[in-house]
C-alpha cells in the first residue's frame, strides 16, 4: 500500500496547498471585481450651484457669476456656513438666494455706502432664506432694493437684515411674502432707518404684500407701505420711533410694541400715489390696551380705521376725550356699552 508524502509547511503554519488555494480565491475576486463597473459619483443637484469662497477675501465674482448662471433656467444658489464678502449683487428673477442656517451664513456688504443686493428689472420669483445679510462697512444704503420694473411673488423668509440703515425696499410690490425675518439693530442708541418700505408714495405702490412674525428694532421707522392690500401680522417692534405707517388699507393683527415706540405705534397718513384717489385707512385687531398711539393725517384717516382691542376689560380711559374700547373711525364703544361720538358727524334727514 502507497502512502501520501506529507504535506510541506512553511514555518508559521501553513500548508503550501493551502497558500495555493488562498491565493487562486483572491484572484477570483480580483477577476471579479475588476470586472464590475466603478460606482459613480451621484451627480449634482439641476438647478442648485454651491458658491465656493474666494482665496482673495472678495467673493462679489463668485456669488454674481453663481446668480447669473442659475437665472438662466431658474434654480438655487446655495451657501454653505461662512461669511462671504461682496461689493454689491445684482439678484435676478427665478434665483433662490438660501444659506444652510440664517445663523451660520453671512453675506457681508463691506462699502459704507449702496445697497446689498439690488434687483434687476421685474425680478419675478427672487428669493432669499436661511441666511444673513450685513453691512460691516455701516452702509447707508437698504439691505435689499427692488426698484425697476414690476417686483412680483418676491419671498424673503427666515432672514436677518442688519449693519444697514434701511432694510427692504420694493417699489412695485405685487404678492410679496416677508416673513420671519429680524430687521434693524444698528443703531440701538439713536434708532434711525426703515425697516421694510412698500411703495415710493410717488407712482408706486403694491398690492398682496404679507409681512409676517418679524422683530424690528432700533429704526426710525419699522414699515412704510403704501400698498392697497398690506397685511402685517404678530409684528414685534423695540427700540423704534414709530411702528407703521400705512398710506393705503393696512390690516394689523395682534402687534405688540415696547414704551420706546413714542411717536406712534401706527400713523395713518394720506394715499400720495396718483393724485390720492384711493383712500387709506386700518384694520386692527388685538392692538394693546395699556395705550392708544394712534395719529392720524386728518379725520378722514380716522374716519376709515377699525380698531377691535385685545380685551375689553378696562376703563374707558381718565381722558373722556380719547376713549378706549372697539373704534369704529370716531365712534367708541367701551367695556360698558357706552357709545362715544365726539366730533361725530349727523347725517341730514
Amino acid at each position: 500500500m502507497k502512502t501520501q508524502p506529507p504535506i510541506a509547511t512553511d514555518h508559521h503554519g501553513w500548508s503550501r496547498h493551502g497558500s495555493l488555494v488562498l491565493m487562486t480565491s483572491l484572484a477570483a475576486i480580483s477577476l471579479v471585481a475588476a470586472g464590475r463597473q466603478p460606482e459613480a459619483r451621484p451627480a449634482a443637484m439641476a438647478g442648485w450651484i454651491v458658491v465656493e469662497k474666494s482665496p482673495t477675501g472678495d467673493d462679489t465674482a463668485n456669488i454674481q457669476a453663481a446668480i447669473d448662471s442659475v437665472a438662466r433656467t431658474g434654480g438655487v444658489v446655495f451657501f454653505p456656513a461662512g461669511i462671504y464678502r461682496h461689493k454689491g449683487l445684482t439678484g435676478r428673477a427665478n434665483v433662490h438666494l438660501k444659506g444652510v442656517h440664517v445663523g451660520s451664513v453671512k453675506l457681508d456688504f463691506t462699502p459704507k455706502t449702496g445697497d446689498g443686493i439690488t434687483l434687476a428689472p421685474h425680478p419675478d420669483n427672487f428669493m432669499v432664506s436661511s441666511l444673513t445679510l450685513t453691512s460691516s462697512g455701516r452702509s447707508t444704503g437698504w439691505a435689499i432694493r427692488a426698484n425697476a420694473g414690476s417686483q412680483r411673488s418676491l419671498r424673503i423668509e427666515r432672514a436677518n437684515l442688519n449693519g444697514f440703515t434701511n432694510g427692504v425696499q420694493i417699489l412695485d410690490a405685487l404678492s410679496i411674502s416677508i416673513r420671519d425675518c429680524r430687521i434693524g439693530h444698528t443703531y440701538p442708541n439713536n434708532p434711525k432707518g426703515i425697516g421694510i418700505q412698500i411703495g415710493n408714495g410717488r407712482t408706486h405702490g403694491g398690492n398682496g404684500v404679507t409681512i409676517q412674525d418679524c422683530y424690528f428694532s432700533s429704526l426710525g421707522t419699522a414699515i412704510v407701505t403704501h400698498a392697497q392690500a398690506c397685511l402685517v401680522s404678530r409684528p414685534i417692534f423695540e427700540l423704534c420711533h414709530t411702528g407703521i405707517e400705512t398710506h393705503g388699507i393696512t390690516s394689523v393683527l395682534s402687534p405688540w410694541y415696547d414704551s420706546t415706540t413714542e411717536v406712534a405705534h401706527v400713523s395713518v397718513q394720506p394715499n400720495t400715489i396718483g393724485g390720492g384717489s384711493s383712500g387709506t385707512g386700518v384694520l386692527l385687531l388685538g392692538y394693546g390696551s395699556s395705550s392708544w398711539k394712534m395719529k392720524y393725517a386728518s379725520k378722514a384717516e380716522r374716519y376709515r380705521s377699525v380698531i377691535l382691542p385685545e380685551r375689553l376689560d378696562f376703563g374707558p380711559g381718565e381722558d373722556a376725550s380719547q376713549p378706549r374700547g372697539v373704534t369704529f373711525g370716531p365712534v367708541v364703544i367701551d367695556r360698558d356699552g357706552v357709545v362715544h361720538a365726539r366730533d361725530f358727524r349727523i347725517l341730514p334727514d
